[in-house]
């Protein structure tokens, strides 16, 4: 398997670059021009064919003597080029495509920064995390490629406590990303969908328009307040309130009225109401099922409890 996945890694920024490029824009299959980015695996491919195609004995020599010296394996000669330059050449395009990586992800959210959706917010943090583990894994890489070179043009004599430590990023980040993926399953569904709220259409009513009413009637209070049950109760069509809500901030409905419970309750909290009475009893006249869907709303908003917001304020 010696020098098999070599051209592979060639593969590994570019496929990052075009995920990326796909879950931002909503891309579901390649362009012919992408074709492109496979120039660097197929080059290299063909160069380690003669390594490939080497006598099976020749080849088994071979590689017990780079185990008995690993420094045969970026100083030698595998394939028609010399290791150095396969090595210069990822090092290269890793940080090219990393860079393009970065101003991919900026440049959209920069011309989206009106966009709020809870799953728009995922998918952000979801890419800004992943490129963000790719840039330390990448100049951890680098690092040692770099160390390496000096090492081995004998610039400096040892420098195994920092190989350790650059070795532990690279390994690092690959744990890093498992286990942010086996903590967000749901990123491993094909491309994570991300909608963009487009400008609202004539036709759909103002959530400002519906806001009045609901606050002017304080229907958001009752614990099994629904689409329906609001409907009947401002005299507007659920379908209407539904369409307004998608077309704003909020990624649905209960998003939306639980939203306006937590600034009724900072309301109460600020007037001092958990002086008097409990954080049950101030989830109870907010509208709340329970006091841990208070919690959590709560949580969502502030990023702290009532109790710890109130001694802030």
């Amino acid at each position: 398997m010696y020098k098999v996945p070599a051209p592979l890694t060639f593969l590994i920024f570019p496929l990052a670059y075009l995920y990326i490029r796909a879950v931002l824009h909503g891309e579901k299959r390649l362009k012919l021009r992408d074709g492109l980015h496979l120039i660097p695996f197929l080059f290299f491919t063909i160069n380690y064919l003669p390594f490939y195609l080497m006598d099976l004995s020749e080849k088994t020599t071979y590689v017990w003597n780079i185990t008995q010296n690993f420094e045969l394996s970026y100083s030698g000669q595998d394939g028609m080029l010399p290791e150095w330059f396969n090595i210069v050449c990822r090092a290269v395009l890793s940080v090219c495509y990393l860079l393009l990586q970065w101003h991919l992800i900026i440049s959209f959210f920069k011309s989206h920064a009106n966009q709020g959706s809870r799953q728009f917010n995922t998918v952000k943090k979801w890419v800004f995390n992943l490129t963000t583990i790719q840039t330390v894994y990448n100049t951890a890489l680098l690092f040692l490629y770099i160390f390496n070179a000096l090492s081995a043009m004998d610039f400096i004599a040892n420098f195994n406590e920092f190989k350790y430590v650059v070795s532990f990023l690279v390994n690092g980040s690959f744990l890093v990303l498992a286990c942010y993926l086996l903590w967000n399953p749901h990123l491993l569904v094909g491309l994570p969908k991300l909608h963009l709220k487009t400008e609202q259409p004539e036709n759909v009513l103002p959530l400002s328009r519906i806001h009045a009413l609901i606050v002017e009637q304080n229907s958001f209070l009752s614990p099994i307040l629904t689409v329906h049950s609001l409907s009947k109760a401002i005299g507007v069509p659920s379908r209407r309130i539904s369409t307004s809500i998608g077309h704003s901030k909020y990624s649905n409905f209960n998003d939306y009225i639980n939203h306006l419970r937590i600034c009724y309750a900072v309301e109460k909290i600020n007037e001092g109401y958990l002086k008097t009475y409990s954080v049950d009893a101030l989830s109870e006249i907010s509208g709340f099922n329970s006091k841990n869907a208070f919690y959590r709303a709560f949580k969502k908003t502030h990023g702290c409890t009532p109790l710890k917001y109130q001694k802030a304020s």
